[in-house]
Protein backbone atom coordinates (compact mmCIF):
# COMPACT_ATOMS: atom_id res chain seq x y z
CA UNK A 1 0.00 0.00 0.00
CA UNK A 2 1.63 3.23 -1.11
CA UNK A 3 1.53 6.45 0.81
CA UNK A 4 0.59 9.65 -1.02
CA UNK A 5 4.12 10.91 -0.61
CA UNK A 6 5.55 7.82 -2.33
CA UNK A 7 3.94 8.43 -5.70
CA UNK A 8 6.44 9.01 -8.47
CA UNK A 9 6.76 12.17 -10.51
CA UNK A 10 6.15 10.37 -13.79
CA UNK A 11 2.51 9.93 -12.85
CA UNK A 12 2.04 13.64 -13.41
CA UNK A 13 2.32 15.62 -16.65
CA UNK A 14 5.31 17.92 -16.85
CA UNK A 15 3.11 21.00 -16.98
CA UNK A 16 3.14 21.49 -20.77
CA UNK A 17 0.55 24.23 -20.44
CA UNK A 18 3.02 26.45 -18.62
CA UNK A 19 4.26 27.70 -21.96
CA UNK A 20 7.75 29.19 -21.83
CA UNK A 21 8.08 28.78 -18.09
CA UNK A 22 11.73 28.20 -17.23
CA UNK A 23 13.28 26.08 -14.44
CA UNK A 24 14.31 29.14 -12.52
CA UNK A 25 10.65 30.15 -12.33
CA UNK A 26 9.76 27.08 -10.27
CA UNK A 27 10.06 28.76 -6.89
CA UNK A 28 7.66 29.70 -4.09
CA UNK A 29 6.68 32.84 -5.93
CA UNK A 30 7.21 31.80 -9.54
CA UNK A 31 4.91 30.95 -12.41
CA UNK A 32 4.38 27.33 -11.45
CA UNK A 33 3.33 26.87 -7.86
CA UNK A 34 2.45 23.20 -8.31
CA UNK A 35 5.58 21.07 -8.66
CA UNK A 36 5.17 17.55 -10.03
CA UNK A 37 4.89 14.81 -7.44
CA UNK A 38 8.28 13.42 -6.50
CA UNK A 39 9.42 10.35 -4.69
CA UNK A 40 10.40 10.57 -1.07
CA UNK A 41 9.85 13.53 1.12
CA UNK A 42 9.83 17.24 0.48
CA UNK A 43 7.77 19.77 -1.37
CA UNK A 44 7.21 17.47 -4.37
CA UNK A 45 5.24 14.86 -2.42
CA UNK A 46 1.52 15.22 -1.84
CA UNK A 47 2.10 15.69 1.87
CA UNK A 48 4.74 18.28 1.06
CA UNK A 49 2.45 20.04 -1.36
CA UNK A 50 -0.32 20.18 1.23
CA UNK A 51 2.16 21.44 3.82
CA UNK A 52 3.44 24.13 1.50
CA UNK A 53 0.01 25.29 0.41
CA UNK A 54 -1.60 25.06 3.82
CA UNK A 55 1.33 26.82 5.43
CA UNK A 56 1.15 29.75 3.04
CA UNK A 57 -2.63 29.89 3.24
CA UNK A 58 -2.76 29.56 7.03
CA UNK A 59 -0.23 32.33 7.50
CA UNK A 60 -2.09 34.51 5.03
CA UNK A 61 -5.51 33.65 6.37
CA UNK A 62 -4.29 34.16 9.92
CA UNK A 63 -3.15 37.67 9.11
CA UNK A 64 -6.21 38.24 6.93
CA UNK A 65 -8.61 37.13 9.66
CA UNK A 66 -6.88 39.30 12.24
CA UNK A 67 -6.99 42.28 9.87
CA UNK A 68 -10.63 41.50 9.05
CA UNK A 69 -11.53 41.22 12.72
CA UNK A 70 -9.87 44.56 13.48
CA UNK A 71 -11.55 46.13 10.46
CA UNK A 72 -14.97 44.98 11.63
CA UNK A 73 -14.22 46.29 15.12
CA UNK A 74 -13.26 49.71 13.72
CA UNK A 75 -16.34 49.76 11.47
CA UNK A 76 -18.49 48.94 14.53
CA UNK A 77 -16.90 51.75 16.51
CA UNK A 78 -17.28 54.15 13.59
CA UNK A 79 -20.95 53.39 12.98
CA UNK A 80 -22.30 52.40 16.43
CA UNK A 81 -24.32 49.25 17.20
CA UNK A 82 -27.46 50.19 15.23
CA UNK A 83 -25.70 51.24 12.04
CA UNK A 84 -23.27 48.34 12.35
CA UNK A 85 -26.32 46.10 12.28
CA UNK A 86 -27.50 47.87 9.11
CA UNK A 87 -24.00 47.55 7.65
CA UNK A 88 -24.27 43.81 8.39
CA UNK A 89 -27.53 43.57 6.47
CA UNK A 90 -25.98 45.39 3.50
CA UNK A 91 -23.01 43.05 3.61
CA UNK A 92 -25.40 40.10 3.64
CA UNK A 93 -26.93 41.34 0.39
CA UNK A 94 -23.46 41.90 -1.12
CA UNK A 95 -22.33 38.36 -0.30
CA UNK A 96 -25.54 36.92 -1.71
CA UNK A 97 -25.05 38.78 -5.00
CA UNK A 98 -21.46 37.56 -5.13
CA UNK A 99 -22.62 33.94 -4.84
CA UNK A 100 -25.45 34.41 -7.33
CA UNK A 101 -23.07 35.95 -9.86
CA UNK A 102 -20.43 33.25 -9.55
CA UNK A 103 -23.17 30.69 -10.27
CA UNK A 104 -21.01 27.83 -9.05
CA UNK A 105 -18.30 28.50 -11.63
CA UNK A 106 -15.89 29.05 -8.73
CA UNK A 107 -15.91 25.32 -8.01
CA UNK A 108 -16.13 24.43 -11.69
CA UNK A 109 -13.02 26.35 -12.66
CA UNK A 110 -10.98 24.73 -9.85
CA UNK A 111 -12.06 21.23 -10.80
CA UNK A 112 -11.64 21.50 -14.56
CA UNK A 113 -8.43 23.51 -14.57
CA UNK A 114 -6.91 20.81 -12.35
CA UNK A 115 -8.31 18.02 -14.55
CA UNK A 116 -7.30 19.56 -17.89
CA UNK A 117 -3.82 20.29 -16.56
CA UNK A 118 -3.46 16.64 -15.52
CA UNK A 119 -4.37 15.73 -19.12
CA UNK A 120 -1.95 18.27 -20.58
CA UNK A 121 -4.79 20.02 -22.43
CA UNK A 122 -3.64 23.63 -22.52
CA UNK A 123 -6.45 24.85 -24.80
CA UNK A 124 -9.17 23.60 -22.48
CA UNK A 125 -7.41 25.06 -19.44
CA UNK A 126 -7.51 28.47 -21.11
CA UNK A 127 -11.11 27.96 -22.18
CA UNK A 128 -12.24 26.96 -18.69
CA UNK A 129 -10.72 30.08 -17.14
CA UNK A 130 -12.04 32.50 -19.77
CA UNK A 131 -15.55 31.07 -19.77
CA UNK A 132 -15.87 30.95 -15.99
CA UNK A 133 -14.55 34.46 -15.35
CA UNK A 134 -16.46 36.20 -18.16
CA UNK A 135 -19.81 34.51 -17.51
CA UNK A 136 -19.64 35.31 -13.79
CA UNK A 137 -18.64 38.93 -14.45
CA UNK A 138 -21.50 39.45 -16.91
CA UNK A 139 -23.99 38.01 -14.45
CA UNK A 140 -22.64 40.35 -11.76
CA UNK A 141 -23.27 43.42 -13.92
CA UNK A 142 -26.90 42.42 -14.42
CA UNK A 143 -27.58 41.43 -10.80
CA UNK A 144 -25.85 44.47 -9.27
CA UNK A 145 -27.95 46.75 -11.48
CA UNK A 146 -31.12 45.03 -10.30
CA UNK A 147 -29.97 45.35 -6.68
CA UNK A 148 -29.19 49.05 -7.05
CA UNK A 149 -32.64 49.94 -8.38
CA UNK A 150 -34.38 47.46 -6.08
CA UNK A 151 -32.64 48.61 -2.91
CA UNK A 152 -35.75 50.25 -1.46
CA UNK A 153 -37.80 47.11 -2.04
CA UNK A 154 -35.14 44.89 -0.46
CA UNK A 155 -34.77 47.16 2.55
CA UNK A 156 -38.46 47.71 3.26
CA UNK A 157 -39.80 44.28 2.29
CA UNK A 158 -37.08 41.75 3.09
CA UNK A 159 -35.22 43.53 5.89
CA UNK A 160 -38.12 44.27 8.23
CA UNK A 161 -38.89 47.71 6.85
CA UNK A 162 -35.44 49.09 7.53
CA UNK A 163 -35.23 51.93 4.98
CA UNK A 164 -31.78 52.97 6.18
CA UNK A 165 -30.42 49.72 4.72
CA UNK A 166 -31.22 50.98 1.19
CA UNK A 167 -28.27 53.36 1.35
CA UNK A 168 -25.94 50.52 2.35
CA UNK A 169 -27.27 48.24 -0.37
CA UNK A 170 -26.86 50.85 -3.10
CA UNK A 171 -23.37 51.65 -1.89
CA UNK A 172 -22.33 47.99 -1.93
CA UNK A 173 -23.87 47.47 -5.39
CA UNK A 174 -21.18 49.65 -7.00
CA UNK A 175 -18.48 47.33 -5.67
CA UNK A 176 -20.20 44.03 -6.52
CA UNK A 177 -18.85 43.50 -10.08
CA UNK A 178 -15.32 44.06 -8.79
CA UNK A 179 -16.05 41.70 -5.87
CA UNK A 180 -17.13 38.94 -8.27
CA UNK A 181 -14.28 39.50 -10.72
CA UNK A 182 -11.68 39.38 -7.95
CA UNK A 183 -13.22 36.19 -6.53
CA UNK A 184 -13.23 34.37 -9.87
CA UNK A 185 -9.66 35.36 -10.68
CA UNK A 186 -8.34 33.91 -7.45
CA UNK A 187 -10.49 30.76 -7.77
CA UNK A 188 -8.87 30.22 -11.18
CA UNK A 189 -5.41 30.28 -9.62
CA UNK A 190 -6.37 27.49 -7.21
CA UNK A 191 -6.96 25.11 -10.10
CA UNK A 192 -3.16 25.04 -10.49
CA UNK A 193 -2.83 23.36 -7.08
CA UNK A 194 -1.61 26.51 -5.38
CA UNK A 195 -3.22 28.78 -2.84
CA UNK A 196 -0.36 31.28 -2.80
CA UNK A 197 -1.96 33.86 -5.06
CA UNK A 198 -5.45 33.48 -3.62
CA UNK A 199 -3.89 34.08 -0.22
CA UNK A 200 -2.04 37.16 -1.43
CA UNK A 201 -5.17 38.72 -2.90
CA UNK A 202 -8.03 37.68 -0.61
CA UNK A 203 -6.23 37.45 2.71
CA UNK A 204 -3.54 40.11 2.45
CA UNK A 205 -3.77 42.74 -0.26
CA UNK A 206 -7.53 43.36 -0.33
CA UNK A 207 -8.14 43.17 3.46
CA UNK A 208 -5.14 45.35 4.26
CA UNK A 209 -6.26 47.95 1.71
CA UNK A 210 -9.74 47.97 3.27
CA UNK A 211 -8.30 48.18 6.78
CA UNK A 212 -6.11 51.18 5.92
CA UNK A 213 -9.00 53.00 4.28
CA UNK A 214 -11.37 52.23 7.16
CA UNK A 215 -8.82 53.50 9.69
CA UNK A 216 -8.64 56.71 7.67
CA UNK A 217 -12.41 57.07 7.82
CA UNK A 218 -12.39 56.38 11.57
CA UNK A 219 -9.77 59.06 12.19
CA UNK A 220 -11.61 61.65 10.12
CA UNK A 221 -14.95 60.91 11.77
CA UNK A 222 -13.68 60.96 15.34
CA UNK A 223 -11.12 63.76 15.06
CA UNK A 224 -12.94 66.19 12.79
CA UNK A 225 -16.62 65.23 12.88
CA UNK A 226 -17.25 64.43 16.54
CA UNK A 227 -17.76 60.66 16.18
CA UNK A 228 -20.96 58.71 16.86
CA UNK A 229 -23.71 60.62 18.69
CA UNK A 230 -27.21 59.72 19.90
CA UNK A 231 -28.45 60.56 16.41
CA UNK A 232 -26.02 58.06 14.90
CA UNK A 233 -22.80 58.49 12.92
CA UNK A 234 -22.20 61.37 10.48
CA UNK A 235 -23.20 60.58 6.90
CA UNK A 236 -19.57 61.09 5.92
CA UNK A 237 -18.61 57.98 7.87
CA UNK A 238 -21.20 55.81 6.11
CA UNK A 239 -20.18 57.05 2.66
CA UNK A 240 -16.52 56.66 3.62
CA UNK A 241 -16.95 53.01 4.69
CA UNK A 242 -18.81 52.16 1.48
CA UNK A 243 -16.19 53.92 -0.65
CA UNK A 244 -13.40 52.08 1.18
CA UNK A 245 -15.08 48.74 0.44
CA UNK A 246 -15.38 49.53 -3.28
CA UNK A 247 -11.81 50.78 -3.64
CA UNK A 248 -10.42 47.73 -1.83
CA UNK A 249 -12.24 45.44 -4.30
CA UNK A 250 -10.74 47.34 -7.22
CA UNK A 251 -7.31 46.84 -5.70
CA UNK A 252 -8.10 43.12 -5.40
CA UNK A 253 -9.03 42.90 -9.10
CA UNK A 254 -5.76 44.50 -10.20
CA UNK A 255 -3.80 42.12 -7.96
CA UNK A 256 -5.79 39.11 -9.22
CA UNK A 257 -5.12 39.92 -12.87
CA UNK A 258 -1.42 40.40 -12.16
CA UNK A 259 -0.99 37.13 -10.27
CA UNK A 260 -3.04 35.01 -12.70
CA UNK A 261 -0.88 36.28 -15.54
CA UNK A 262 2.26 35.56 -13.55
CA UNK A 263 1.06 32.04 -12.74
CA UNK A 264 -0.26 31.15 -16.18
CA UNK A 265 1.15 33.24 -19.08
CA UNK A 266 -0.63 31.16 -21.81
CA UNK A 267 -3.93 32.64 -20.64
CA UNK A 268 -2.97 35.87 -22.39
CA UNK A 269 -1.39 34.19 -25.41
CA UNK A 270 -3.65 34.71 -28.45
CA UNK A 271 -1.78 31.88 -30.18
CA UNK A 272 -3.35 29.37 -27.80
CA UNK A 273 -6.88 28.89 -29.09
CA UNK A 274 -9.23 28.22 -26.17
CA UNK A 275 -11.54 25.22 -26.22
CA UNK A 276 -14.69 25.76 -24.22
CA UNK A 277 -16.31 22.92 -22.29
CA UNK A 278 -19.22 25.04 -21.18
CA UNK A 279 -21.63 22.14 -20.80
CA UNK A 280 -19.24 20.29 -18.50
CA UNK A 281 -18.63 23.44 -16.49
CA UNK A 282 -22.33 24.08 -16.08
CA UNK A 283 -23.04 20.46 -15.10
CA UNK A 284 -20.69 20.84 -12.14
CA UNK A 285 -21.39 24.48 -11.41
CA UNK A 286 -25.18 24.37 -11.05
CA UNK A 287 -25.28 21.86 -8.14
CA UNK A 288 -22.40 23.69 -6.47
CA UNK A 289 -24.21 26.97 -7.01
CA UNK A 290 -27.14 25.57 -5.04
CA UNK A 291 -24.70 24.41 -2.37
CA UNK A 292 -23.12 27.88 -2.17
CA UNK A 293 -26.53 29.53 -1.86
CA UNK A 294 -27.52 27.23 0.97
CA UNK A 295 -24.13 27.73 2.61
CA UNK A 296 -24.76 31.44 2.39
CA UNK A 297 -28.12 30.81 4.02
CA UNK A 298 -26.36 29.07 6.90
CA UNK A 299 -23.99 31.99 7.36
CA UNK A 300 -26.60 34.75 7.11
CA UNK A 301 -29.77 33.12 8.41
CA UNK A 302 -29.07 34.53 11.87
CA UNK A 303 -28.92 38.25 11.05
CA UNK A 304 -31.56 38.11 8.31
CA UNK A 305 -34.16 36.34 10.46
CA UNK A 306 -33.15 38.09 13.67
CA UNK A 307 -33.88 41.43 12.05
CA UNK A 308 -37.54 40.36 11.80
CA UNK A 309 -37.82 39.93 15.58
CA UNK A 310 -35.18 42.19 17.12
CA UNK A 311 -33.56 45.60 16.77
CA UNK A 312 -30.70 46.53 14.47
CA UNK A 313 -28.47 46.66 17.55
CA UNK A 314 -29.22 42.99 18.32
CA UNK A 315 -28.31 42.13 14.73
CA UNK A 316 -25.00 43.96 15.13
CA UNK A 317 -24.21 42.12 18.37
CA UNK A 318 -25.06 38.75 16.81
CA UNK A 319 -22.89 39.49 13.79
CA UNK A 320 -19.96 40.41 16.03
CA UNK A 321 -20.34 37.04 17.80
CA UNK A 322 -20.74 35.04 14.60
CA UNK A 323 -17.87 36.85 12.90
CA UNK A 324 -15.59 36.03 15.83
CA UNK A 325 -16.72 32.38 15.80
CA UNK A 326 -15.65 32.00 12.17
CA UNK A 327 -12.02 32.47 13.25
CA UNK A 328 -12.12 28.72 13.97
CA UNK A 329 -12.60 28.04 10.23
CA UNK A 330 -9.27 29.62 9.31
CA UNK A 331 -7.35 26.35 9.20
CA UNK A 332 -10.12 24.44 7.40
CA UNK A 333 -10.25 26.94 4.56
CA UNK A 334 -6.47 26.98 4.34
CA UNK A 335 -6.30 23.20 3.84
CA UNK A 336 -9.37 23.03 1.59
CA UNK A 337 -7.87 25.48 -0.88
CA UNK A 338 -4.82 23.33 -1.63
CA UNK A 339 -6.47 19.92 -1.05
CA UNK A 340 -9.38 20.44 -3.49
CA UNK A 341 -7.38 20.22 -6.75
CA UNK A 342 -5.31 17.35 -5.29
CA UNK A 343 -8.54 15.43 -4.65
CA UNK A 344 -9.57 15.92 -8.29
CA UNK A 345 -6.11 14.90 -9.48
CA UNK A 346 -5.90 11.71 -7.40
CA UNK A 347 -9.47 10.72 -8.20
CA UNK A 348 -8.91 11.13 -11.95
CA UNK A 349 -5.85 8.84 -11.65
CA UNK A 350 -7.78 6.24 -9.65
CA UNK A 351 -5.38 6.59 -6.70
CA UNK A 352 -8.08 6.07 -4.09
CA UNK A 353 -5.86 4.49 -1.45
CA UNK A 354 -3.53 7.47 -1.59
CA UNK A 355 -6.52 9.78 -1.36
CA UNK A 356 -7.86 7.92 1.67
CA UNK A 357 -4.59 8.21 3.59
CA UNK A 358 -4.11 11.86 2.72
CA UNK A 359 -7.74 12.59 3.69
CA UNK A 360 -7.11 11.17 7.17
CA UNK A 361 -3.94 13.21 7.63
CA UNK A 362 -5.42 16.45 6.32
CA UNK A 363 -8.48 16.10 8.54
CA UNK A 364 -6.36 15.54 11.64
CA UNK A 365 -4.07 18.46 10.85
CA UNK A 366 -7.09 20.66 10.28
CA UNK A 367 -8.62 19.64 13.60
CA UNK A 368 -5.33 20.25 15.41
CA UNK A 369 -5.21 23.86 14.26
CA UNK A 370 -8.93 24.52 14.57
CA UNK A 371 -9.18 23.18 18.12
CA UNK A 372 -6.51 25.66 19.18
CA UNK A 373 -8.50 28.56 17.73
CA UNK A 374 -11.72 27.25 19.29
CA UNK A 375 -10.12 27.07 22.73
CA UNK A 376 -8.76 30.62 22.47
CA UNK A 377 -12.18 31.95 21.40
CA UNK A 378 -13.89 30.23 24.33
CA UNK A 379 -11.27 31.50 26.79
CA UNK A 380 -11.60 35.07 25.55
CA UNK A 381 -15.25 35.26 24.48
CA UNK A 382 -16.16 38.41 26.39
CA UNK A 383 -12.84 40.13 25.79
CA UNK A 384 -13.00 39.50 22.04
CA UNK A 385 -16.51 40.96 21.79
CA UNK A 386 -15.58 43.93 23.95
CA UNK A 387 -13.08 44.94 21.27
CA UNK A 388 -16.00 45.68 18.93
CA UNK A 389 -17.14 48.63 20.98
CA UNK A 390 -17.45 48.15 24.72
CA UNK A 391 -19.73 46.24 27.06
CA UNK A 392 -22.79 46.31 24.80
CA UNK A 393 -21.29 43.63 22.56
CA UNK A 394 -20.51 41.22 25.42
CA UNK A 395 -24.20 40.29 25.48
CA UNK A 396 -23.34 37.97 22.60
CA UNK A 397 -20.78 35.81 24.44
CA UNK A 398 -23.12 32.80 24.77
CA UNK A 399 -23.97 32.98 21.08
CA UNK A 400 -20.25 33.19 20.32
CA UNK A 401 -19.51 29.94 22.15
CA UNK A 402 -22.44 28.12 20.53
CA UNK A 403 -21.42 29.19 17.03
CA UNK A 404 -17.78 28.37 17.73
CA UNK A 405 -18.78 24.83 18.70
CA UNK A 406 -20.62 24.39 15.40
CA UNK A 407 -17.64 25.71 13.44
CA UNK A 408 -15.36 23.30 15.30
CA UNK A 409 -17.62 20.40 14.30
CA UNK A 410 -17.39 21.49 10.66
CA UNK A 411 -13.63 21.13 11.03
CA UNK A 412 -13.81 17.76 12.80
CA UNK A 413 -15.41 16.19 9.72
CA UNK A 414 -12.55 17.48 7.59
CA UNK A 415 -12.82 18.35 3.89
CA UNK A 416 -15.75 15.97 3.40
CA UNK A 417 -17.82 18.40 1.27
CA UNK A 418 -14.76 19.04 -0.91
CA UNK A 419 -14.19 15.28 -1.25
CA UNK A 420 -17.68 14.92 -2.67
CA UNK A 421 -17.57 18.05 -4.86
CA UNK A 422 -14.23 17.19 -6.48
CA UNK A 423 -15.16 13.56 -7.27
CA UNK A 424 -18.38 14.00 -9.23
CA UNK A 425 -20.68 13.83 -6.20
CA UNK A 426 -21.70 17.48 -6.28
CA UNK A 427 -25.40 16.53 -6.17
CA UNK A 428 -24.83 14.94 -2.77
CA UNK A 429 -23.21 18.15 -1.55
CA UNK A 430 -26.22 20.07 -2.83
CA UNK A 431 -28.66 17.83 -0.95
CA UNK A 432 -26.64 18.05 2.25
CA UNK A 433 -26.46 21.83 2.07
CA UNK A 434 -30.18 22.20 1.33
CA UNK A 435 -31.04 19.96 4.28
CA UNK A 436 -28.76 21.99 6.54
CA UNK A 437 -30.20 25.29 5.34
CA UNK A 438 -33.79 24.18 5.89
CA UNK A 439 -32.88 22.96 9.38
CA UNK A 440 -31.26 26.29 10.17
CA UNK A 441 -34.15 28.37 8.87
CA UNK A 442 -36.73 26.37 10.83
CA UNK A 443 -34.63 26.43 13.98
CA UNK A 444 -33.84 30.14 13.78
CA UNK A 445 -37.46 31.12 13.09
CA UNK A 446 -38.65 28.96 15.99
CA UNK A 447 -36.06 30.06 18.54
CA UNK A 448 -35.24 33.71 17.71
CA UNK A 449 -38.56 35.20 18.91
CA UNK A 450 -38.15 33.49 22.30
CA UNK A 451 -34.40 33.46 22.91
CA UNK A 452 -33.23 36.34 20.70
CA UNK A 453 -29.51 36.26 19.89
CA UNK A 454 -28.99 32.88 21.56
CA UNK A 455 -31.91 31.38 19.59
CA UNK A 456 -30.42 32.63 16.34
CA UNK A 457 -27.07 31.11 17.31
CA UNK A 458 -28.65 27.71 18.00
CA UNK A 459 -30.52 27.78 14.69
CA UNK A 460 -27.44 28.70 12.66
CA UNK A 461 -25.35 26.10 14.49
CA UNK A 462 -27.94 23.41 13.74
CA UNK A 463 -27.64 24.21 10.04
CA UNK A 464 -23.84 23.96 10.03
CA UNK A 465 -23.85 20.73 12.05
CA UNK A 466 -26.51 19.05 9.91
CA UNK A 467 -24.82 19.83 6.60
CA UNK A 468 -21.42 18.57 7.72
CA UNK A 469 -22.79 15.45 9.39
CA UNK A 470 -24.52 14.44 6.14
CA UNK A 471 -21.36 15.13 4.11
CA UNK A 472 -19.25 13.00 6.45
CA UNK A 473 -21.77 10.14 6.28
CA UNK A 474 -21.88 10.24 2.48
CA UNK A 475 -18.09 10.18 2.15
CA UNK A 476 -18.16 7.05 4.29
CA UNK A 477 -20.87 5.45 2.15
CA UNK A 478 -19.44 6.41 -1.25
CA UNK A 479 -15.74 5.77 -0.62
CA UNK A 480 -15.49 3.86 2.66
CA UNK A 481 -13.34 6.66 4.08
CA UNK A 482 -13.42 7.52 7.76
CA UNK A 483 -11.08 10.29 8.95
CA UNK A 484 -11.03 9.52 12.67
CA UNK A 485 -8.09 7.76 14.32
CA UNK A 486 -6.79 7.51 17.90
CA UNK A 487 -4.32 10.26 16.97
CA UNK A 488 -7.18 12.76 17.49
CA UNK A 489 -6.80 12.29 21.25
CA UNK A 490 -3.42 14.02 21.22
CA UNK A 491 -4.56 17.49 20.06
CA UNK A 492 -7.73 17.19 22.14
CA UNK A 493 -5.82 16.39 25.34
CA UNK A 494 -3.16 19.01 24.63
CA UNK A 495 -5.84 21.63 23.99
CA UNK A 496 -7.76 20.93 27.19
CA UNK A 497 -4.62 21.03 29.35
CA UNK A 498 -3.27 24.15 27.66
CA UNK A 499 -6.64 25.88 28.04
CA UNK A 500 -6.58 25.22 31.79
CA UNK A 501 -3.10 26.72 32.06
CA UNK A 502 -4.05 29.73 29.95
CA UNK A 503 -7.22 30.36 31.96
CA UNK A 504 -5.18 30.50 35.16
CA UNK A 505 -2.74 32.90 33.50
CA UNK A 506 -5.66 35.06 32.40
CA UNK A 507 -7.07 35.35 35.92
CA UNK A 508 -3.68 36.21 37.39
CA UNK A 509 -2.76 38.75 34.71
CA UNK A 510 -6.18 40.48 34.73
CA UNK A 511 -5.91 40.98 38.49
CA UNK A 512 -2.59 42.82 38.29
CA UNK A 513 -2.84 46.56 39.07
CA UNK A 514 -0.57 47.38 36.12
CA UNK A 515 -3.24 46.24 33.62
CA UNK A 516 -5.27 49.27 32.51
CA UNK A 517 -8.97 49.27 31.75
CA UNK A 518 -10.65 49.91 28.43
CA UNK A 519 -9.51 48.83 25.00
CA UNK A 520 -5.79 48.66 25.79
CA UNK A 521 -6.26 46.49 28.88
CA UNK A 522 -8.60 44.14 27.03
CA UNK A 523 -6.14 43.80 24.16
CA UNK A 524 -3.33 43.02 26.63
CA UNK A 525 -5.39 40.26 28.26
CA UNK A 526 -6.16 38.77 24.84
CA UNK A 527 -2.49 38.78 23.81
CA UNK A 528 -1.17 37.31 27.07
CA UNK A 529 -3.81 34.59 27.37
CA UNK A 530 -3.51 33.61 23.72
CA UNK A 531 0.29 33.46 23.90
CA UNK A 532 0.30 31.25 27.00
CA UNK A 533 -2.19 28.88 25.39
CA UNK A 534 -0.29 28.56 22.10
CA UNK A 535 3.03 27.91 23.82
CA UNK A 536 1.48 25.30 26.11
CA UNK A 537 -0.43 23.65 23.25
CA UNK A 538 2.62 23.28 21.02
CA UNK A 539 4.76 21.99 23.88
CA UNK A 540 2.18 19.36 24.82
CA UNK A 541 1.74 18.23 21.21
CA UNK A 542 5.47 17.67 20.92
CA UNK A 543 5.47 15.86 24.27
CA UNK A 544 2.69 13.50 23.15
CA UNK A 545 4.64 12.62 19.99
CA UNK A 546 4.31 13.10 16.21
CA UNK A 547 3.59 10.62 13.42
CA UNK A 548 5.85 10.19 10.41
CA UNK A 549 3.55 12.27 8.21
CA UNK A 550 3.38 14.93 10.93
CA UNK A 551 7.16 15.15 10.83
CA UNK A 552 7.19 15.32 7.04
CA UNK A 553 4.50 18.00 7.09
CA UNK A 554 6.40 20.13 9.61
CA UNK A 555 9.71 19.50 7.86
CA UNK A 556 8.37 20.72 4.54
CA UNK A 557 6.65 23.65 6.22
CA UNK A 558 9.92 24.71 7.84
CA UNK A 559 11.81 24.18 4.56
CA UNK A 560 9.44 26.50 2.71
CA UNK A 561 9.60 29.06 5.52
CA UNK A 562 13.38 29.11 5.29
CA UNK A 563 13.18 29.56 1.52
CA UNK A 564 11.00 32.61 1.98
CA UNK A 565 13.27 33.98 4.71
CA UNK A 566 16.38 33.49 2.55
CA UNK A 567 14.61 35.10 -0.40
CA UNK A 568 13.63 38.05 1.79
CA UNK A 569 17.22 38.46 3.00
CA UNK A 570 18.55 38.37 -0.59
CA UNK A 571 16.02 41.00 -1.63
CA UNK A 572 17.10 43.24 1.27
CA UNK A 573 20.79 42.81 0.39
CA UNK A 574 20.05 43.57 -3.26
CA UNK A 575 18.15 46.68 -2.22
Amino acid sequence: MSRPDDRRGDSQPENPEMGDSRPEDQNPEGRSDAPPVQAGQGEGSYVGRVARGAGISTAGQGLGRVVGFLTQAIVARTLGTAWFGIYTLGMAVANFVNIISQFGFDNGVVRYVARFRAQGDNERVRGAIIASVLIAFCISLIVSTIVFFGAEFIATTLLNREPRAALMIRGFSFALPFFVLMSMLVWATQGFQTVTYATYVQQLIRPIAYFILVVGVFVVVNVFLGGVTQDGPPWTSIIGILSAFAVSMMVGVVAGIYFLRRLYPPLYDSGVKPKFETKALVSVSVPMFVQRVTQYTNNWTGPLILTQFASASAVGIFQAAFRTATLATLVRYAFNGIFSPIISNLHSQGSMEDLKLLYKDVTRWTFTGAFALFAVVVLLAEEALRLFGGEAYTAGWTALIICSGAQLFSTVVGPSPRMLAMTGNQNVVMIASITGAVTGIIGTIALSPVFGIVGAAIGVSAAITTENAISLTMVRRRFGFWPFTPQYLKPFGAGVLAAGIAYGAKLIFASLPMVPGGFIGTAMIVVVTGTVFIIGYIALLLLFGLTDTDKEFLGTFWQVARQYLRRGNRDQEAG
